[in-house]
């Protein structure tokens, strides 16, 4: 068949109305469930410190004489602990005649630009406090970095052989730990069920393991879990696992699209929280010309209360 002679078909017309959608649709993943789950605190000064105390050892001679003269021990006094806060900022320019255009889906660009770039520094301070970087006090010309996770587990992770964990040099100055270069390991119950057991002697009650997406698969492929027995709907394969109950309490296994692939965390919330000096703080810069620009700012640092209530497990595979 053939167009009838002399329509007027779509492909000739200029003036048709575009058919654009009122709505702008995202993609990109923003959730952040490190800092969701722990708790958030307040910093007072560039230099965030607390502390910590630790209990003597069980002593299973503990007896005394009858009338015995008391000897009197030395008392104990808590330890502090440090770690700088960190500016992390997020900006966007808009021009005024921008601003004023009518758009798809946007009542104002600026307005829409802030909430995404507050977004996109919520993930950035999941990375940085979950990452693997040293503190570091900064200067005139050299930005202050907060001292994060990976970089404060030493005794309670599980590394290969070819890495070691962080901790501080003679200067009191912390350093990140060692990535390793090769020997990954495959992630597996041994190795979740030796970091639960080391937080747990060292006294924390960990409830959340965090993953990176593929690891969170790995788990989901444990033992336990592919002979275990569900009520599910018929039409309905139930391939994953949420919950590791372990023999020290029910732990809460969670994929984190942001932190790197290659660590995994074992998490006592309650040992650890973020300080906020200034918690995402919008700025108007200085006008030039006819644009606005704004930022958005987070002073942060990463508060933990005792390293070895947690654990992690490193240079696993990631693909």
């Amino acid at each position: 068949m053939t167009k009838v002679t002399g329509a007027l078909a779509t492909y000739d017309a200029t003036t048709n109305r575009e058919d654009l959608a009122n709505a702008v649709y995202r993609i990109s993943p923003v959730d952040t469930p490190f800092m969701t789950s722990v708790p958030r605190t307040k910093a007072t000064a560039v230099l965030h410190e607390w502390s910590e105390h630790t209990l003597a050892s069980v002593n299973t001679t503990n007896a005394r004489l009858e009338g015995d003269a008391l000897s009197r021990a030395t008392a104990t006094n808590p330890t502090r602990s440090q770690n700088y806060c960190q500016i992390s900022s997020k900006d966007a320019t808009v021009t005024g005649t921008q601003r004023a255009v009518n758009m798809a889906g946007i009542d104002d660009l600026m307005s829409f630009q802030m909430a995404a770039k507050s977004l996109e520094l919520r993930r950035d301070m999941e990375a940085i406090l979950l990452g693997n970087r040293g503190q570091a006090a900064g200067n005139t010309t050299t930005a202050r970095t907060l001292r994060s996770f990976n970089a404060w587990i030493n005794a309670n992770g599980s590394r290969s052989s070819a890495t070691t964990g962080g901790g501080a040099d003679s200067t009191g100055a912390t350093y990140a730990a060692t990535d390793a270069t090769a020997g990954f390991r495959t992630f597996d119950e041994t190795l979740l069920k030796e970091a639960i057991l080391e937080a747990y002697a060292d006294g924390g009650e960990p409830d959340l393991v965090l993953t990176g997406p593929f690891n969170k698969q790995k788990f989901s492929s444990f033992t336990g879990r592919t002979t275990s027995q569900l009520i599910v709907k018929q039409d309905v394969i139930d391939g994953a696992a949420e919950m590791y109950r372990s023999d020290f309490g029910v732990l809460k296994v969670v994929a984190n699209r942001t932190q790197r692939e290659r660590d995994i965390f074992v998490v006592d919330t309650t040992k650890v929280a973020v300080a906020y000096l200034r918690a995402f703080e919008p700025q108007e810069l200085g006008r030039v010309g006819d644009a606005v620009t704004r930022d958005i700012i987070s002073e942060y640092t990463l508060e933990m209360r005792n390293r070895d209530a947690h654990a992690g497990i490193f240079d696993v595979t990631t693909a």
